[in-house]
């Protein structure tokens, strides 16, 4: 069955213990990270590859200096030599979210913000757009939000990129709450998960096993686990 976990980012990491996380990732993980501006976009960025780096070392019991990513032609990243292991990491606001198992996977998380929503003539299926239009005035933005995580966590479980246009396919709620797509393109299955109200998030995968619940990491924990093994 595939897992979801997720973690709230820290407000401000002392220099000690910022040195201590980036020793633990990627070269080119550590690169990229010094290139974001804000302190906020530079800590989604390595708590993610750190949360996918733990539980591989805990899952799959690989040592850190021997875990390798590689990508497909689109930017997805994989564990080398492991093809039977996927993943998928979303980060917005205060939150990281990971989905790892088997299958496709793909897990989108977003922090609710005012939006003007023509831009969902841009992005979504005219059946989508109808669907939320069809909405209550002030139910719309939370709508549009989660019919959003749920065409990104398909997209991401494809693994295809901006080859696959978000117009191209519609995530349809139905009165029993599940979601699903149309045209049908094979069994895929959502699920969008409660963090608070401030977000939404959710995940697909090609198999019938999403959890009922994500587990709730801190960085309190990781940096445990890590001293410890």
């Amino acid at each position: 069955m595939s897992q979801i976990v997720l973690l709230e980012i820290p407000g401000k990491l002392d220099s000690n213990t910022y040195e201590f996380w980036q020793s633990k990732v990627s070269v080119q993980r550590r690169n990229g990270i010094g290139r974001f501006l804000r302190l906020e976009d530079a800590y989604r960025s390595l708590f993610g590859e750190i949360l996918v780096r733990t539980v591989i070392r805990q899952e799959l019991g690989i040592p850190n200096q021997e875990i390798h990513f590689q990508k497909n032609k689109y930017g997805k990243p994989h564990l080398e030599g492991k093809e039977n292991f996927s993943f998928n990491v979303s980060h917005s606001g205060k939150w990281v979210s990971l989905i790892y198992g088997t299958g496709r996977l793909g897990v989108d998380i977003e922090e609710i913000r005012p939006i003007d929503l023509t831009i969902a003539e841009r992005f979504f299926s005219d059946e989508e757009y109808e669907d939320l239009m069809l909405r209550p005035e002030e139910a719309r933005t939370d709508y549009f939000y989660e019919i959003w995580t749920l065409k990104e966590a398909y997209v991401k479980a494809l693994g295809s990129g901006l080859s696959h246009p978000l117009t191209s396919f519609s995530v349809r709620k139905h009165p029993d709450g599940s979601a699903r797509l149309s045209p049908d393109a094979g069994s895929y299955y959502f699920k969008t998960y409660d963090i608070n109200s401030a977000y939404k998030f959710s995940a697909c995968s090609s198999l019938d096993d999403l959890p009922d619940q994500f587990v709730l990491q801190d960085t309190q924990k990781l940096q445990q686990f890590w001293l410890n093994n």
